[in-house]
C-alpha cells in the first residue's frame, strides 16, 4: 500500500498539523544537544510516546494516511532520540 496525499483544504490542514505536532518534542532535543543535560526529563513519558508513535504509525500505512504517517515518524525521531538520550545518561 502506498500512502495518498489528498488535495482538499481539510487533508491540508491535517498534514500541517501533523507535521506541527510531529516537531514538537524537538525544542527538548535541542535542549539536550545544547545543554547537555537530561535532568527533569521523564524517561517513561518520552518511551511512551515512543511506542505509540510506532503504533500510529502502523495504522497510518494500513489506512494510506499520509498526514498522520509524516507525525508519527518526527516523533519517533524525537522521542527515540530522547529516549536512547535518558538511557545513555543514567548509565554514566
Amino acid at each position: 500500500m502506498a500512502l495518498i496525499a489528498h488535495h482538499h483544504f481539510i487533508d491540508k490542514l491535517a498534514f500541517l498539523n501533523g507535521f506541527i505536532s510531529g516537531v514538537a518534542l524537538y525544542p527538548q532535543v535541542w535542549k539536550l544537544f545544547t545543554f547537555g543535560s537530561t535532568e527533569g526529563v521523564s524517561f517513561v513519558s518520552f518511551l511512551i510516546i515512543f511506542i505509540n508513535s510506532i503504533v500510529w504509525l502502523i495504522y497510518a500505512v494500513h489506512r494510506e494516511l499520509i498526514s498522520l504517517a509524516v507525525a508519527s515518524i518526527l516523533n519517533i525521531v524525537a522521542s527515540g532520540i530522547l529516549t536512547v538520550a535518558i538511557m545513555l545518561a543514567t548509565n554514566n
